[in-house]
């Protein structure tokens, strides 16, 4: 009995334990389950957390993207502004130089106003005299069937002629012992004065053909006379009834003339519409095919310049020949180095470009990297004309390296340029601009830029006159399509851009003055070894004096040797017929000056054919300077 309560006893402590042991697994149970709850809330919080979080991250990314195109937009925003101050700046001083140069004008036509009051009263007169003319000139026409049997009255018309041109050579006389007494320099320029007046009083005296002063008529001979004066070109001879372009190409000189491809020894390798033809430099260089022609000018009405040295001519007749003839020369342009006749010259059918020698490739923006001991010019299609905007492209390196691409190679020569403008002057017989095209003239300067329009737009005229469809204007590596007239080059029979685009070294010619000269002498260099800063030995007096104010071309300066120059002797005309053309000068000029001609891509009606540069020094280089290749070819001896 002691033993069952001993082991009943046992098993109540047994079953107590029991009972505390589930109690304690119970607690433990709910405590398990409690904390799997809390494990499960803090799951679920975390997954939620978590997805917070990649929600967040992706926002954060999301806006990060959007920030940084904020940014760009913001820089892309900041370079605009930039280029519209630029532009609004650039706008700015072209409407401060446009204001300037409207007040320029109203004084220009106020002026213009002024003078055209004086001449009514001058044409007044004027017609009196062309009354009291015509009576005399129907008299000596109604006497020139008879003139051989009236030899003496001739004769006597001749003597007063040598009379009143004698008491001229006393006044200049004069004049001329003033100058030495002023300036010894000036006795070589006054001694060319007195055989100047001797040449003239033999023609004035002599009149070895009259016909020349009274028109020729020959059919095969072409002219025009231009009355600077009353502004009127009126075509005579051969060209009395033909219109410029195909009524022209009958003559050599005209239809003759034409493109052709010409390799570094001169020789010629193909012509515009044969198959081997380019215009890109892969045959050669692009130049034009000049034959030579003869050329007279008969001066109708001239004065002399109040310098005392030449005259102003103030009505002309202009003649060209195919052959020689009595009275006519053969044009200066045909003469080669060592002063032998040639049969025809070239000249770079597009304004002037380099040849990079070290890279073995043509520069075609203008890259501003020459070499004038080792780089060539270049007249090739698809390029842009070389300037001297950082670069030392002045007229002496531009001749280097043009005899740099072979012998007979130079910069355009005087005597070259004054041939084409006899040509256009015959042919078109009136204000350039107005009977092709404006040039490109018009295209808005940017002065950080040679501004000008790449070669090559008139490829598709071959070797005829007229304007391009369109043209690629390049300005800071911005290129535009152009086609607006004044926008868009011209070619004259297969010589781009004339005038306009970019301003045109000429070489061979000097302009000297010594204070009293006015605009200065021209002085022409002889042979084809042209110098800076020189009016002696190979450069000999023109004859005449340049203008002494800037201004629309109212008379050409004019002497008997040098007959063939187109400068003016005085500038008071307008932008009307028939030259309509500019000159700036250097007033009372002092020492040496340089010439370019026809404008740039902002000179509107300013530019033209006859647009004389004579302001910059020896030297100068810029922006809007470029120049031309020609071809003098040596005359065979066989």
């Amino acid at each position: 009995m002691q033993d069952f309560n001993s082991k009943l006893s046992t098993a109540d402590t047994a079953k107590a334990q029991l009972e505390s042991a589930i109690s304690t697994a119970n607690s433990a149970k709910t405590n398990l389950t409690n904390a799997t709850n809390t494990a499960n809330t803090a799951k679920t919080n975390l997954t939620n957390a978590t997805n917070t979080a990649n929600t967040a991250k992706t926002n954060v990314e999301t806006a990060t993207a959007n920030a940084n195109t904020a940014k760009t937009n913001a820089e892309t925003a900041k370079s605009n502004l930039e280029k519209a101050t630029t532009t609004a700046n650039t706008a700015k001083s072209a409407l401060e130089t446009a204001i300037a140069n409207a007040n320029t004008a109203k004084t220009n036509l106020d002026g213009s106003t002024s003078t055209a009051n004086t001449a009514r009263t001058n044409l007044n007169n004027t017609i009196s005299s062309a009354n009291t003319a015509k009576s005399q000139l129907e008299a000596v026409i109604n006497s020139a069937d008879t003139i051989k049997s009236n030899l003496s009255d001739v004769i006597s018309q001749a003597n007063t002629a040598k009379t009143n041109l004698d008491a001229s050579v006393a006044t200049v006389n004069s004049v001329f012992d003033k100058l030495v007494a002023e300036n010894t320099s000036a006795t070589s320029n006054l001694s060319q004065l007195r055989d100047e007046n001797f040449n003239s009083q033999e023609i004035l005296a002599g009149v070895a053909d009259l016909r020349a002063y009274l028109g020729l008529s020959d059919d095969d001979i072409l002219g025009v006379q231009v009355d600077y004066k009353n502004k009127t070109f009126t075509r005579i001879a051969g060209a009395t009834n033909l219109s410029a372009g195909s009524d022209f190409d009958a003559f050599s000189m005209f239809g003759g003339r034409k493109r052709c491809n010409v390799s570094d020894d001169g020789t010629i390798t193909a012509y515009y519409g044969d198959s081997g033809y380019k215009e890109d430099g892969s045959n050669g260089q692009v130049m034009v095919y000049q034959p030579k022609f003869y050329y007279l000018v008969c001066p109708v009405v001239y004065d002399p310049i109040e310098t005392g040295i030449g005259y102003h001519l103030r009505k002309a007749n202009y003649y060209v020949s195919e052959k020689p003839r009595a009275g006519f020369r053969l044009h200066p342009a045909f003469f080669d180095a060592n002063g032998n006749e040639i049969d025809y010259v070239l000249m770079g059918a597009f304004e002037g470009s380099l040849w990079d020698e070290s890279a073995g490739a043509y520069l075609l923006l203008d890259e501003q990297v020459m070499s004038q001991s080792a780089d060539k010019l270049s007249s090739i299609s698809g390029a842009k004309p070389a300037s001297g905007l950082s670069q030392n492209l002045t007229r002496p390196n531009l001749e280097q390296m043009a005899q740099n691409r072979g012998s007979g190679f130079h910069l355009e020569n005087i005597q070259i340029t004054s041939m084409n403008q006899l040509l256009m002057m015959i042919e078109i017989a009136g204000n350039l601009q107005n009977a092709i095209a404006q040039g490109v003239v018009s295209i808005p300067d940017n002065s950080a830029y040679n501004c000008s329009s790449i070669t090559g737009s008139t490829s598709a005229l071959g070797n005829a006159t007229g304007q391009a469809q369109s043209t690629i204007n390049e300005k800071g590596g911005t290129r535009t399509t152009e086609t607006a007239n004044g926008k868009t080059s011209v070619s004259y029979r297969g010589l781009e851009n004339p005038w306009g685009n970019i301003w045109k070294f000429i070489y061979g010619i000097n302009i000297w003055g010594n204070g009293k000269m006015a605009g200065g002498q021209p002085y022409i260099c002889t042979n084809l070894v042209p110098a800076e800063s020189k009016n002696s030995d190979n450069y000999e007096g023109a004859g005449f004096t340049v203008t002494n104010a800037n201004g629309y071309i109212s008379a050409m300066g004019y002497s008997t040797k040098y007959d063939w120059l187109f400068i003016a002797s005085e500038c008071l005309g307008n932008s009307s017929l028939p030259i309509g053309d500019y000159h700036y000068v250097t007033t009372n000029l002092n020492g040496y000056r340089i010439a370019l001609l026809g404008g740039r891509w902002s000179d509107g009606t300013l530019a033209g054919g006859f647009y004389w540069y004579l302001t910059s020094g020896v030297g100068s280089r810029y922006r809007y300077f470029g120049g031309r290749l020609v071809y003098v070819p040596t005359a065979s001896m066989s």
